[in-house]
């Protein structure tokens, strides 16, 4: 078995002048990126050009793109219907912004709405993030308790308000007592911590102890029902905690800013039939332009409306509902909804999933792949990741290794993140990347 350093070696050899722009880059930027995920050891790749399914890098190797800006482009770079509906945007009406209302707010809502098994109404935001804290602030609004519960490692955007905090990890979750949440991020307030309950994904029972023991002060609970492609969600736990958050008068939120059209058509409730009360969406539903939503239930939405009786959520945005974001939306909203299209797609994921597993398995690499639909994780054990600790049980060299022979082989993938694909992926995409996935895993198993 070769080294990750081996690798690593070969990464360095064929990418200088990504070394030389990281170098620069530091010199105006905190580790030379603009946001702390795009940043890996010794340095990222910095692109030059994108085009379908494929990337280049400033050194002009060439890769299939598998991480596709961490899962928006599942139409892939620079598809012709979403660069024909920027542009026409532009043509008819003149602007990026009209700081008014205007009719593509509504057909966006419209479409999104009708594409979803989730009954009620929508607000547009500008992020994920934007998403899931909305979501909570209606949540606190509706039920007027304050405290949240989160899960253990599940990621609702980058803000502090409890969602980047977990618990230690002795905790004993059998406890009545909640245990202590721990910030994820410096600059946490103590008083944000003490409004959040961390709970274990997967075990009903450890939430139902935790939530009746905190039920005065919780009213909202956040969970991503299909978790960044590493988590195999058992099914009845999700249907167990419908039940449960219903029994006690508290507020469910699915966050499916990463999972939503890429585990399924309909996402998560599609999947598994359960019907949460707020959803927060991002990432597709913007075709590659900056842009969220909270879809669900209309009484839960209204409270955002600045006519609501006895008062409102307050929540705005200049750049919520930008033309050219809708615009792009619709277009990729128009082709995910056209099962001609999507089902294949799908399929050809599953097909590429499957391929994967076997190669793993002719080369007794120890690992297997995790992940619905369109956005899979290669996880290096040999036994599924049911929770957040299960992650401990990974083989971080192996996994470190495949990472870096992967980018030396010219396969994108972010170091430790999952794998994204695309309608734009062709079988011939799939089949090189099969090929040199052969190789790696007979270099690494």
């Amino acid at each position: 078995m070769k080294s990750s350093a081996e690798f690593k070696e070969r990464y360095t050899a064929k990418t200088p002048t990504s070394r030389s722009m990281s170098e620069r880059a530091h010199r105006s930027l905190p580790a030379g990126v603009v946001a702390n995920v795009k940043y890996f050891a010794p340095y990222p790749l910095f692109m030059q050009r994108a085009g379908g399914s494929h990337l280049w890098d400033v050194d002009g190797n060439e890769y299939v793109d598998y991480c596709l800006a961490f899962g928006p482009l599942i139409l892939g770079h620079g598809h012709p219907a979403i660069v024909r509906a920027v542009a026409d945007s532009f043509a008819t009406m003149g602007t990026t912004i009209f700081g008014t209302p205007n009719e593509l707010e509504v057909r966006y809502a419209e479409k999104l709405l009708s594409m979803l098994p989730i009954a009620g109404k929508m607000r547009l935001t500008n992020s994920g993030t934007e998403a899931t804290y909305l979501a909570l602030q209606l949540g606190r609004a509706a039920t007027g308790k304050s405290a949240v519960a989160r899960f253990e490692g599940h990621y609702h955007g980058w803000y502090y308000e409890g969602v980047l905090s977990n618990s230690p990890s002795a905790a004993d979750y059998g406890a009545a007592e909640a245990p202590a949440s721990v910030a994820g991020s410096k600059g946490t307030p103590a008083s944000i911590l003490a409004e959040t309950l961390v709970l274990p994904f997967n075990d009903l029972d450890a939430c139902r102890t935790l939530l009746v023991a905190n039920r005065d002060r919780v009213g909202t609970v956040i969970v991503e029902p299909s978790p960044r492609a590493f988590y195999v969600t058992d099914p009845a736990f999700l249907t167990g905690l419908r039940s449960l958050t219903r029994e006690l008068g508290m507020i469910l939120i699915f966050d499916e800013v990463m999972s939503g059209f890429r585990c399924g058509p309909q996402g998560a409730t599609g999947i598994f039939g359960v019907e949460p009360d707020l959803l927060s969406l991002g990432k597709i539903i913007g075709g590659g332009f900056p842009v969220g939503a909270v879809v669900g239930r209309s009484d839960l939405l209204d409270l955002a409306s600045p006519t609501a009786s006895g008062g409102h959520v307050f929540h705005s945005g200049t750049f919520n509902g930008a033309v050219q974001v809708l615009a792009a939306g619709l277009a990729t909203l128009n082709i995910l909804s056209d099962a001609s299209l999507i089902q294949p797609f799908y399929e050809n994921t599953e097909a590429f999933k499957g391929e994967i597993r076997r190669l793993m398995a002719s080369h007794h690499v120890r690992g297997h792949v995790a992940g619905l639909g369109a956005n899979f994780g290669i996880i290096m054990s040999e036994t599924p990741v049911c929770n957040y600790r299960d992650v401990g049980r990974e083989d971080g060299a192996l996994r470190e290794a495949f990472d870096y022979a992967c980018l030396a082989e010219g396969i994108y993938i972010h170091p430790h993140k999952p794998f994204y694909t695309s309608l734009a992926h062709t079988s011939g995409d799939y089949e090189s990347t099969l090929g040199k996935l052969d190789h790696i895993f007979a270099e690494i198993g």
